[in-house]
């Protein structure tokens, strides 16, 4: 923050003093979040990634033929799941903050009625593994589109709920590498595991009267529920409550988000609608959501088509083999996607690596449209290069979001606007992969999302010039008229003393 901002944050805070704060017990406070917020949120979202990616795995083993699909049923149901989770996400994320953090581990829409607000009902957790669990036992379409919806519905509450989580916790800086953490170890070891675990399943075979891909919904299905019961109690909550931390570090906790936000007075109002329409058509929450559909169309388009697309490279492979060579593809791209995020924290920056991302994506894309059926090797090297970049934005632009998210009613949407209307994209990327389209090696697909990756280069460019058009107005003073209308304390990013992280 510049001089200036310094000053201006000092004017628009009156009698507020910025607490004082030793940075050797706030590095104490950050390890601790780092072993304990951290890993539980990564274990959510990878139970969340492992029961919604299963689809792909399950697909290949047998799914389609066993349930009597025809050419678009599994598009249509794969659909579904993304449609009620777009439509549930916003709502959920604003009933989050009004009633907790609780929610995320505790209860999904079906249960909130006459229900005590600290313990809501059941465990979102519970519910989408208890989903899975019930996924095993179906026989045909409509039992396949019911569960899909189903499962839509239970996850909506995770992304926005561990965003916001961690904008409690975090401070602007340090959210980007923290958010980057908990998606790319969530998704990478949710599909390298989810890998495994069906090559393995494939391997043992028909288990009783249940079919290998039945076994795979069975046992997830299982796992899921186990851990959602041990979670119940552990689950962090908001920092002024949380059980977690001690007195000392609660304190620290609300401290170290009044001193990163020196112009807020209040670390959580209660939810406003002008504010909920203002963190809406925010430029960055905007610009981020497109971001973050063009992402989607590629990760979540592979997420579920990994096994399918590979099947068409190697087509006299077993599908025990091309399970296990989706393994490779999800390590690597976690791990060159984890140093990226580093990257930002070391550099304060987004733009740079978002930028590097969607040029992966756009190189393999082409390497796929401009070969044959002969060139393997190059084809199987661009699905690193495509997930590799996909891995890359999804934490990239969600970190970009909430950073520059602000006063709280804000940072608690921006989780669910972009990650919610995101899922367009995955709508998208599911239609991307079409079986008409199989023979051509969704030459179709490719191409589209090839165009796609372009305009996410675009984009990231385009926001990186308006939010240093902003910081360097607010240098200059362009935007102190703001101090003189009422509610200052609800400004947030709008504050002449916010700098825009780009």
């Amino acid at each position: 923050m510049t001089d200036r901002a310094d000053s201006i944050a000092e004017k628009s805070s009156g009698n507020f003093s910025l607490p004082l704060i030793d940075p050797e017990k706030e590095n104490r406070l950050r390890r601790k979040l780092d072993l304990i917020v951290l890993p539980i949120a990564t274990l959510c979202y990878a139970l969340n990634f492992l029961d919604r990616g299963n689809i792909g795995n399950a697909r290949s083993a047998g799914l389609v033929t066993d349930l009597g699909l025809h050419t678009y049923d599994f598009n249509i149901g794969t659909s579904l799941y993304y449609v009620t989770y777009l439509i549930f996400e916003i709502p959920l994320a604003l009933l989050i903050k009004r009633v907790g953090f609780i929610v995320v581990p505790i209860s999904s829409a079906v249960f909130f009625l006459s229900i005590d607000k600290r313990l809501m009902a059941y465990s979102s957790i519970l519910m989408f593994g208890l989903v899975t669990l019930g996924t095993a036992f179906i026989d045909g379409r409509g039992g396949f589109y019911a569960t899909r919806v189903l499962l839509g519905l239970t996850e909506a509450a995770s992304m926005p709920g561990i965003s916001y989580l961690l904008t409690r916790y975090y401070r602007r800086n340090e959210l980007t590498s923290r958010v980057g953490c908990f998606m790319l170890i969530a998704a990478g070891s949710a599909g390298g595991f989810g890998g495994l675990l069906a090559a393995g399943l494939l391997r043992v075979g028909q288990i009783g009267s249940r079919s290998s891909w039945q076994n795979i919904f069975l046992i997830e299905g299982i796992i899921t529920i186990a851990i959602g019961l041990v979670l119940i109690p552990i689950f962090p909550t908001d920092p002024e409550r949380t059980r977690i931390l001690n007195e000392e570090e609660r304190r620290l906790a609300i401290a170290r988000m009044y001193a990163d936000q020196p112009q807020i007075k209040d670390t959580k109002e209660g939810v406003n609608r002008s504010l909920v329409k203002r963190g809406i058509l925010d430029v960055t929450t905007l610009t981020c959501v497109w971001l973050y559909i063009v992402d989607n169309l590629s990760v979540q388009g592979l997420g579920i088509f990994l096994p399918s697309i590979l099947k068409l490279n190697y087509p006299e492979a077993s599908t025990v083999r091309i399970q296990l060579l989706v393994v490779p593809i999800y390590a690597t791209a976690t791990i060159v996607a984890l140093l990226f995020t580093i990257g930002c924290i070391k550099l304060r920056m987004h733009w740079p690596f978002s930028v590097t991302g969607g040029l992966m994506t756009i190189v393999g894309y082409s390497i796929w449209i401009s070969t044959d059926s002969t060139a393997k090797q190059s084809r199987y090297a661009a699905c690193f290069l495509n997930l590799t970049g996909g891995f890359i934005n999804g934490p990239v632009v969600l970190g970009w979001a909430a950073s520059n998210a602000s006063p709280d009613t804000i940072r608690a949407m921006v989780g669910a606007v972009v990650s919610g209307l995101g899922g367009i994209g995955s709508i998208a990327g599911i239609w991307a992969y079409i079986q008409t389209d199989a023979p051509t090696g969704y030459h179709k697909g490719n191409s589209f999302n090839l165009a796609m990756a372009s305009s996410l280069c675009v984009g990231a460019l385009g926001l990186l010039f308006y939010q240093r058009r902003e910081n360097w107005k607010r240098d200059l003073g362009a935007r102190d008229y703001r101090l003189q209308q009422e509610n200052v304390e609800q400004l947030g990013n709008l504050h002449p003393s916010f700098r825009y992280i780009y």
